[in-house]
């Protein structure tokens, strides 16, 4: 039996950058008709695109701008329209209509803006847009962004709760090793988990132009698989990629398994992937296995906390051997708990189980 699925895209800049940083648009046109073709087979697609940057070097040479962040940022600015032309040429001689999403990491951190972009999104799939997505480079703060496409791309997945997350970049598969520094190298076409030891296996980027190597990638899989998505890494420029790998058919790039979905509202999925801490609040042992259980944080399992916190922020919560248990957001300020722990206060419940997101 045909299934219509939602599919979330990601195409990373190596693909579509040409040898001399500009614009590759016969592989952007390549990638935009298999798109199209997705489309009219009935699936909902979501597109996130790098490509700014280097459709903007095609326009003007800034080069005399000494200031790096400056140079990327004119760039993206200027590019951005050129890449939204290239892809509406192709959409347009479908009848399918596009919509330009432009998102900051702050976009996914506040609760009311998230909310409101998952929302529209949804809406945009009801009536058949394909939303393009892409990081707003010309304000994105660099203490404060994605850190590339790949996180992006997964957090919009989870968010939409979609069947499928394609990541297309300038290799083929997932390797054991670098294959660029060695010509030993394995590549592995299913991977069950990912796992610590496979975060640090990962080596560099194996891309040029890319913001992102192979470690932001696997963090922003471990991301989507852990929300229950079948997740996939390939080659953007092989021929048929995207048919290859929503079909499944063929043993092409790399495979990466859902884990087992965890029912998670959607404000906890924002709690753990979105928010932005503001702080950290360190729990003894019997705490830490309470919270496991979904039980609330109360004043008596708080070891230490750092300072600067106030009511209603989100914060992390670790074990006194600074691993990570949770992240929540908190009834009190931290001067507040601070307080209440000295005078041994009736301060009881610090994060309710409401407000409370464990790993």
């Amino acid at each position: 039996m045909y299934c219509i699925q939602t599919i979330v895209i990601k195409i990373g800049s190596a693909v579509i950058t040409s040898p001399d940083k500009s614009l590759n648009t016969k592989v952007l046109t390549h990638l935009a008709e298999q798109i199209a073709e997705l489309h009219e087979e009935g699936h909902q697609v979501i597109l996130v695109t790098s490509g700014g940057v280097a459709a903007g070097r095609g326009i003007l040479d800034v080069s005399k701008e000494k200031r790096r962040k400056v140079r990327r940022q004119i760039y993206a600015g200027l590019g951005q329209a050129k890449l939204m032309w290239k892809y509406s040429k192709v959409f347009e001689k479908h009848n399918i209509p596009i919509s330009q999403c432009l998102i900051t990491r702050d976009n996914f951190a506040d609760r009311a803006e998230y909310e409101n972009l998952i929302t529209t999104l949804e809406a945009y799939l009801k009536f058949r847009i394909i939303p393009i997505i892409n990081e707003n480079d010309t304000i994105a703060n660099n203490g404060v962004n994605f850190g590339g496409n790949d996180l992006l791309a997964s957090l919009i997945a989870a968010s939409v709760k979609a069947d499928k997350l394609i990541i297309l970049s300038d290799i083929d598969a997932f390797y054991d090793k670098d294959p660029h520094k060695n010509p030993d190298a394995n590549a592995i076409h299913v991977v069950d988990e990912v796992t610590d030891e496979i975060l640090q296996q990962c080596g560099g980027s194996s891309s040029s132009v890319g913001l992102g190597g192979m470690i932001p990638k696997m963090q922003a899989i471990k991301i989507s698989t852990e929300a229950g998505i079948k997740t996939f890494l390939g080659k953007g420029t092989a021929k048929r990629i995207l048919h290859d790998l929503v079909d499944t058919k063929k043993p092409i790039g790399t495979y990466f398994r859902p884990q087992k979905a965890k029912s998670k509202r959607r404000f906890k999925h924002w709690l753990q992937y979105c928010a932005l801490p503001n702080g950290t609040i360190t729990v003894d042992e019997g705490a830490a296995k309470a919270l496991k259980k979904h039980k609330s944080l109360l004043l008596v399992g708080v070891k230490e906390l750092s300072d600067g916190f106030q009511a209603g922020d989100t914060i992390f919560i670790v074990n006194e051997h600074n691993e990570p248990v949770g992240t929540g957001k908190v009834n009190y300020s931290s001067q507040d708990i601070k307080q209440a722990i000295k005078e041994n206060g009736d301060m009881k419940i610090i994060i309710h189980a409401d407000n409370l997101s464990v790993k």
